[in-house]
């Protein structure tokens, strides 16, 4: 709300400034170099400074000059965090007879800082007010009805730009066959491409993969046999579509077509079949044991995106363990055990296996740790009966992890019966000055004065949240407190 105030206050700055200098003439020598608007980064590096530049531009009376006043909207549309585009919107307010590449420069503003709602009105407004539109002005607008996934707007931007007869374009024509893509409409992004020449390469991928999505393997077949270059990406993605539909021929082609020393290639294909949306799993495996047999040269890449196959099916697979262990060895043989990151993914692949032993070693050996393998140590000690290792571990860790780690310590300490312990880490909580979430509080109303009957500490949490503007997000667990331990749903 505070920053939301003084936007204000400094837009109404800048709306007044323009206004009462917007009737003056311009004095006959200039004041301000306009070289200042070539390196924003250098020149300007916050509001202050902008205010100096625009200053001096209205007070020299430029700001009534087209050519000056696109220059500095131009700047202030830039990549820079302390301009809003509100400001920008002010100094086009000002521009006399702004033209299409003045709309152009606004419309790209509000699409690149995710206003793409704003673009589409100020394309409206531009046709409104008899502005003729240019080749450069669709591409802008196609990109917003793509984010907003809006089929009927992209559907009129179509039409207009076939009545002004910019579709023979070739950047024009690929921003519509990537917007009919990620719209889900393949169909119609097919015959745009089929309109005309070769497309620019983003094209290519937007078209293969919304293609695949609605399941045309044959057109999507047929789109990669006419890519100019066939990618690490593009033949990933095939790979995996025929092994999904069951090309298994196709599938095994593409993949035996990879060189053998090819391990980024390789290791995408891995990657791409473990990954969250796709979740094949031991079909990586499998790829994987295939590459090992044929004695292919196996890097941290490759090892990488299998050891993620086997931190994902440790909670389904028992023999996980077993393969863990054999590609920790193949990691060893082959020289590559000090590699920071595979270290963290043993770590958490063995003590995800309740292979403490193991875990811990290389915990104790590894230059560097991460969050994550604190966390799954962390975790693995957790499942075990009380043990001074947690307690120790768990303060060894860097301030920072150890914060995001005290839920987990609460759960483990209330699991066998600590009240002290947990309850000192709930007040360590609250007074880190960090706000916790609904479900936090959810959780320790129920670790500890339900577990534990502490009506007391129940009902002083019940004043903590209504003193602090809680949500009744905890009313729920608040209610099953008061209800076990007074029969009633509310302070006595």
């Amino acid at each position: 709300m505070l920053s939301l105030s003084m936007n204000c206050v400094q837009l109404k700055h800048l709306s007044s400034a323009i206004r009462s200098i917007s009737n003056r003439r311009p004095v006959s020598k200039p004041t301000v170099s306009l070289s200042v608007l070539e390196t924003p980064s250098h020149q300007c590096r916050d509001f202050k400074k902008f205010k100096q530049i625009l200053s001096q531009i209205v007070f020299t009376g430029f700001i009534k000059d087209t050519f000056v006043a696109k220059r500095l909207l131009q700047f202030s549309t830039r990549d820079l965090p302390f301009i809003h585009v509100d400001y920008s919107y002010q100094i086009f307010n000002v521009i006399e007879n702004p033209d299409a590449s003045i709309y152009n420069i606004m419309m790209m503003a509000y699409v690149r800082r995710n206003y793409p709602h704003r673009a589409i009105h100020f394309y409206k407004l531009m046709l409104r007010r008899n502005v003729d539109p240019n080749v450069h002005t669709y591409p802008f607008l196609v990109e917003a009805c793509a984010i907003r996934e809006s089929k009927f707007e992209g559907k009129q931007m179509h039409n207009h730009v076939l009545k002004l007869g910019f579709d023979t374009d070739v950047d024009v024509r690929s921003t519509f066959v990537d917007m009919y893509a990620d719209c889900c409409m393949p169909g119609t992004a097919l015959t745009v491409f089929n309109e005309g020449p070769v497309m620019v390469s983003f094209v290519w991928y937007s078209l293969l993969e919304g293609i695949w999505r609605w399941g045309d393997v044959q057109s999507a077949a047929y789109i990669y046999n006419l890519m100019p270059e066939k990618d690490t990406i593009a033949s990933t993605l095939m790979i995996y579509n025929y092994w999904f539909c069951g090309e298994f021929e196709e599938h095994k082609r593409l993949l035996n077509e990879i060189p053998e020393n090819d391990t980024v290639s390789l290791s995408a294909v891995l990657y791409k079949f473990q990954g969250g949306f796709y979740q094949r799993y031991e079909d990586a495996f499998e790829i994987f044991k295939d590459m090992h047999a044929k004695g292919i040269r196996i890097d941290e890449l490759v090892v990488d995106a299998v050891l993620l196959c086997c931190i994902n099916l440790t909670k389904v697979h028992e023999d996980v363990e077993m393969t863990g262990k054999l590609i920790h060895s193949l990691v060893v043989k082959i020289g590559i055990e000090c590699d920071v990151e595979l270290q963290h993914r043993l770590i958490c692949i063995y003590s995800k296996c309740g292979q403490i032993l193991s875990a811990q070693n290389l915990f104790n050996a590894a230059c560097w740790l991460n969050k994550s393998s604190w966390y799954h140590m962390l975790d693995a000690y957790a499942e075990c009966t009380l043990d001074e290792n947690v307690k120790a571990l768990f303060e060894s860790m860097p301030q920072n992890i150890r914060s995001s780690c005290r839920m987990t310590m609460i759960l483990y300490y209330c699991e066998h019966g600590c009240f002290s312990e947990s309850l000192v880490l709930v007040q360590e909580m609250v007074r880190s000055g960090n706000r916790l979430d609904d479900n936090a509080w959810y959780k320790i109303i129920l670790l500890l004065p339900c577990r534990f009957g502490a009506l007391d500490l129940g009902k002083c949490i019940h004043s903590y949240l209504i003193k602090n503007g809680y949500d009744d997000a905890e009313c729920s667990a608040l209610s099953r407190m008061y209800k076990k331990l007074t029969g009633k749903r509310g302070f006595e």
